[in-house]
């Protein structure tokens, strides 16, 4: 009894494993569209990546809005963080509360 308990443990734990990899464990359907606009000035140097602007949620992490409005990203994390701080007038991504609306750069040329 006990090694079919050890096996249906191994089996579960193994699934639970593949599902937080594959899907994740943190919603972000949830996320509300604010307003989207886009940057046209082109011509600087320090030119503002293209943005959404993006009321979070509880549970929502910067990297996983990111991720919900960019699905085929390949920006560095640390590029991200820039543009994000250039974004919102210098705020740090772990300074974001929940409720209040945010810029979040768009990566992707889809939108």
């Amino acid at each position: 009894m006990k090694k079919v308990a050890f096996i249906f443990g191994s089996l579960l734990l193994i699934y639970i494993i593949f599902f937080d990899i594959k899907v994740g464990t943190i919603p972000t359907k949830h996320i509300a569209s604010v307003a989207s606009v886009s940057k046209s000035d082109k011509t600087s140097q320090n030119s503002l990546p293209k943005f959404e602007e993006i009321q979070v949620k509880a549970g929502d992490t910067v990297l996983g809005i990111i991720e919900e409005l960019n699905p085929d990203y390949n920006q560095p994390i640390s590029q991200i963080t820039k543009d994000f701080s250039k974004l919102n007038n210098g705020l740090s991504a772990t300074k974001i509360q929940s409720g209040k609306s945010y810029k979040f750069p768009i990566y992707s040329s889809q939108k």
